[in-house]
């Protein structure tokens, strides 16, 4: 991921995912779950700007309770962009959020087994 403010870019995710500071070595921040858990990384690049036109990355965030979860993250800094009803999304309601650098993602229920 691409970042300008790559401290509070890196706060944010670290909280958000409940992920832990693995390491940091300019210009990378590096980001992982707890021990023993299996999710992937997060690397988080520092940049002078973001690119014109570049995403710096998306991301869906499955969680069973996404109305928790998006107030959760809100109270971490991210800002609600706009919903997505069910009748719009094929059966699911999300929620498209923005990070404190305006980068989009998404608040998704988690699917079932």
């Amino acid at each position: 991921m691409d970042a300008v403010e790559v401290d509070a870019v890196a706060a944010f995710w670290k909280a958000a995912l409940g992920y832990e500071l693995m390491y940091e070595r300019d210009p990378y921040v590096v980001l992982g779950p707890p021990r023993g858990d299996l999710r992937p990384r997060v690397v988080i690049q520092r940049v002078d700007a973001i690119a014109p036109g570049k995403t710096p990355v998306h991301m869906d965030l499955r969680v069973d309770d996404p109305e928790m979860e998006v107030a959760r993250l809100v109270g971490l800094g991210a800002k609600v962009e706009w919903d997505i009803d069910e009748t719009a999304s094929g059966g699911s309601r999300w929620t498209t959020m923005s990070d404190p650098q305006g980068t989009l993602f998404c608040v998704c229920p988690a699917r079932e087994e």
